[in-house]
């Protein structure tokens, strides 16, 4: 049985080595996006309540001010609020995508337009769709779909890993956890293999299966369900009365809780639990450094897998 796990992780990962060493090393730039960005742009996030007792604006308050400030060609569709009272609050519109307006929740007042920067928007195309972004949100692109199976192919190679290299006593356990730094190149790299094998693939194992929700509606609906399809977010009314208009707008409001950076929904828990962010700073550092050594492993693979071509070949040719 391991000697047909062992041909299924060998005839899997040869092709999509390098792939999944894309995706991971591009994911652990994505890590600290948040934080680098905010840190950069701490006038968008952070705000200083009035006094203690001052409460925020009501939703509907909130969208109101939004939109007498803006253009009237922008239609608010969603505004992120957190239970956080240091924390500012962020509008999204229709016409602008991810760019979001960051306003004080105490006052209504429009801060400014927040900022992504060109690493991490390459990164996140490297590790979402390969650079190869679909048309629109929704669509398909190869590079969609290709990160989508590589991803999927992932979940086996882990599984038949954990197979191969499970030990029978505690000695080889010992060993599987362990590197060995002086005995030679080719050990370092096959204890680094195992070893950093067994310490990873918890945690790239909840990425993938959480990552496959963005690259397949089937398994985003399965997935879903699985878990009982709740509501991501909250819908209130509001009319825009500043601007003297009779229609009336739906707005999606999402909280976000005081102690995580995860919106409280099913959305925003597998975004959550693919990111890191479900456990604040030291999850963060652990899906980092995951993400960084799955990069790793299939170097480090190939490395193993060359040298035992060769030495299989030089067999060979003594015999011949």
């Amino acid at each position: 049985m391991r000697k047909l796990f062992a041909k299924l992780h060998l005839w899997l990962s040869l092709p999509l080595g390098i792939i999944i060493s894309i995706i991971c090393l591009s994911g652990a730039a994505l890590v600290f996006e948040r934080d680098i960005t905010q840190a950069l742009q701490r006038s968008l996030y952070t705000v200083v309540p009035p006094s203690e007792d001052t409460q925020p604006l009501s939703p509907s308050q909130l969208a109101t001010h939004i939109q007498a400030q803006v253009s009237d060609s922008l239609r608010l569709s969603s505004l992120l609020l957190s239970a956080n009272p240091h924390e500012t609050a962020f509008a999204s519109f229709r016409e602008t995508g991810r760019k979001q307006l960051s306003v004080n929740p105490y006052t209504g007042e429009v801060l400014g337009w927040t900022q992504s920067y060109p690493f991490f928007q390459t990164m996140r195309k490297l590790h979402r769709w390969l650079l190869d972004p679909p048309a629109s949100k929704g669509e398909k692109s190869v590079g969609k779909i290709i990160v989508g199976i590589t991803t999927l192919v992932m979940v086996f190679i882990l599984i038949s890993g954990l197979i191969i290299w499970i030990p029978r006593t505690r000695k080889a356990l010992k060993n599987r956890l362990s590197v060995s730094c002086t005995k030679g190149w080719r050990r370092f790299w096959y204890d680094s293999h195992v070893a950093i094998g067994f310490y990873s693939t918890l945690f790239l194992f909840v990425m993938a299966l959480t990552g496959l929700t963005w690259s397949f509606g089937w398994y985003r609906t399965a997935a879903y369900s699985l878990f009982g399809e709740t509501p991501s977010s909250t819908q209130v009314r509001h009319t825009d009365k500043g601007k003297d208009r009779s229609r009336k707008d739906e707005v999606k409001i999402t909280w976000k809780d005081a102690n995580a950076s995860a919106p409280q929904s099913l959305k925003g828990w597998f975004y959550a639990f693919h990111t890191g962010s479900w456990g604040g700073i030291t999850t963060k550092i652990l899906y980092f450094l995951a993400a960084l050594f799955g990069g790793i492993l299939p170097l480090s693979g190939y490395y193993l897998w060359w040298k035992r071509t060769r030495r299989r070949e030089k067999s060979q040719i003594r015999r011949d």
